[in-house]
């Protein structure tokens, strides 16, 4: 009962820190709409530096003084020191009206008993995120395309490598090679569907410049996500033991 207990309090409390920046957030919407700059400015970090009232009041023409229809959390995740609960939380609100759509993407930034806006951006659509950012198969560049290729190629080797292993082997070696054949063993190379970025998931960026590690694990190679703002990406990792058990076997079958 006691562990269960203290499980309980370990995972409510991130929660509860979240929904309370998640309020925050609101609250500070809120303020922008009833036009209240001097508040709004009280609770923004001293690193955004000085926002002038006139930005401030352009910000709120984008809000407009009539409730909004919806208000939906679009993402909500936060990262803070579990004894002393410093840290930050990333969200991103949508508001919906009748022909607009407002994103509100912010920082929250807690230190100690203070919680302050560390990023606070709007931007205003004619579409909702789930209509703009939609993923739509024709209408893209050659670097989707090719991307593409390579996603469907790694998965037709690696299916084509479970079932050869599947019919050749039998007992705990089947098992194994199927199980492993999913395994990706280099770093994981993704692509935004809508603007063709390309990054590695296991990058880091640091002072020191960008630096990507020699190898990596992900399971299953390739799949697709989403962004924050609901934007879909493919990512892929090249299915080692697939490709080499596919040319240990091709060159048995020469033999």
């Amino acid at each position: 009962m006691v562990f269960l207990t203290v499980a309980a309090l370990a995972f409510d409390a991130p929660n509860s820190r979240l929904s309370d920046d998640v309020a925050l957030t609101k609250a500070t919407v809120s303020l922008l709409a009833a036009r209240d700059t001097a508040a709004v400015r009280d609770r923004l970090d001293p690193a955004m530096g000085q926002v002038s009232d006139e930005t401030l009041r352009q910000v709120s023409d984008l809000i407009g003084a009539s409730e909004p229809t919806s208000i939906e959390t679009i993402w909500s995740t936060e990262t803070h020191n579990f004894q002393t609960g410093d840290g930050t939380s990333r969200i991103v609100l949508e508001y919906g009206w009748t022909g607009k759509w407002v994103v509100v993407d912010a920082v929250v930034k807690t230190q100690g008993a203070s919680k302050r806006l560390y990023r606070f951006f709007l931007t205003a659509n004619t579409l909702p995120l789930r209509e703009l950012n939609a993923f739509h198969l024709f209408g893209k560049g050659p670097v989707q395309y090719l991307f593409l290729a390579g996603w469907i190629a790694a998965i037709v080797f690696t299916a084509w490598g479970i079932i050869i292993a599947f019919r050749r082997h039998t007992g705990w070696l089947r098992w194994a090679l199927v199980g492993l054949m999913p395994l990706g063993l280099t770093p994981t190379v993704a692509v935004n569907w809508n603007t063709a970025q390309v990054w590695v998931l296991e990058a880091i960026n640091n002072p020191t410049g960008y630096v990507i590690p020699g190898f990596a694990l992900r399971y299953p190679m390739a799949l697709f996500a989403y962004t924050e703002t609901r934007v879909p990406y493919l990512y892929v990792s090249a299915p080692l033991i697939a490709l080499g058990y596919l040319i240990w076997q091709w060159r048995l079958s020469r033999r």
